[in-house]
């Protein structure tokens, strides 16, 4: 796995970027929480994922061999392929840089609705660029290149995306997990990230 280069410490001046102003126009309620959410997060060090080095696998001659892997067939209950998907071999083959500062805003000012249908527009509501968005998961997942637009208008692709939800495991207990990670009490509605 090769790694991209780690920025330990955020430049002097990266509170003036200005995917980083947050509009005078948001009620103060809100501006003050991204407000809050940013500088808690500048504090901290986002870790840039590592990417896969495919020029090693195949010279190694490796890649077909970690291609079989990386797609995924669905087949119906007699084991008639219906669905073919190859979102484990573009996730490994994203190699886009990732800017530190969208991160920061992505961050600090996006909500995650866990309860809502997948292809519901707003389970997922962030601001980049000053702007407001919402998207779903289908659609971050397209966006983000897991995948393609002709997949998820597959008339099999639901079908696929609901056998690959899980629930959580049985053996699960969010306030034993909150306690191990925060140290304190899970109380469902004053529960934040910053927490922990």
């Amino acid at each position: 796995m090769a790694r991209r280069t780690q920025r330990t410490n955020p430049p002097e001046d990266v509170t003036d970027h200005r995917f980083l102003q947050f509009p005078q126009t948001l009620n103060d309620a809100t501006r003050a929480r991204y407000v809050n959410n940013l500088s808690l997060l500048l504090t901290k060090e986002i870790d840039i994922g590592p990417s896969f080095d495919w020029e090693l696998a195949t010279q190694n001659g490796l890649a077909v061999l970690i291609q079989d892997f990386l797609q995924y067939t669905h087949s119906d209950a007699s084991r008639v392929p219906l669905f073919v998907c190859q979102e484990w071999a573009r996730l490994f083959r994203i190699q886009a840089p990732v800017y530190w500062e969208f991160l920061l805003v992505f961050y600090a000012t996006v909500s995650y609705e866990p309860r809502k249908a997948p292809d519901d527009r707003t389970t997922f509501s962030f601001r980049l660029g000053g702007v407001s968005q919402e998207c779903c998961v289908i659609e971050l997942a397209t966006r983000v290149g897991i995948y393609t637009t002709d997949e998820t208008r597959s008339v099999h692709f639901p079908v696929f995306l609901a056998d690959c939800l899980t629930d959580r495991p049985n053996d699960y207990n969010e306030n034993t997990f909150w306690a191990e990670i925060t140290g304190g009490v899970y109380t469902p509605y004053t529960a934040r990230g910053r927490m922990i």
